[in-house]
């Protein structure tokens, strides 16, 4: 398994677009840094399984084309300035086991499409903006330890 954890480093500037060039990468951690911008579409064509990027400055949407890593089980983007609607297309990670998005600007209800991780263990919403009710439709996600 290859990965680049860089946390805690005091990094600067914006996001890797790139990561393509590293074909095998399976998890980038660049927690508690002081990234800005916004997360690249293009690492919607990565096989990541692990995405944590918490803790920094980090603005703008999720990019749809995240919803398009179908080997990603665990995003991590809490403690970021993120906002907007969580795209329909992360309904496609049915390999999630953790998603942690609190701490956020997200608008817009908690989607029906958590539904479809049902792999999920972990989720972590608190604080993310998203506004209620939760979906019914949780009560599917049997693998649920940590709401």
């Amino acid at each position: 398994m290859d990965h680049r954890v860089l946390k805690t480093q005091d990094l600067e500037g914006s996001l890797p677009q790139d990561l393509g060039r590293f074909p095998y990468l399976q998890e980038i951690d660049l927690s508690r840094n002081y990234l800005n911008g916004t997360i690249p579409a293009e690492w919607g064509a990565t096989p990541l399984a692990t995405i944590s990027i918490i803790g920094n400055r980090l603005t703008g949407p999720i990019p749809k084309e995240i919803g398009n890593i179908s080997t990603l089980a665990n995003f991590t983007v809490e403690f970021n300035q993120l906002s907007g609607v969580l795209p329909p297309e992360l309904g496609n990670l049915t390999r999630l086991e953790k998603i942690r998005i609190g701490d956020n600007s997200f608008t817009g209800q908690i989607p029906n499409l958590i539904q479809k991780w049902t792999n999920l263990e972990k989720l972590v919403i608190q604080g993310s903006g998203l506004s209620g009710p939760i979906p019914s439709g949780i009560a599917l996600l049997e693998k649920m330890v940590d709401l």
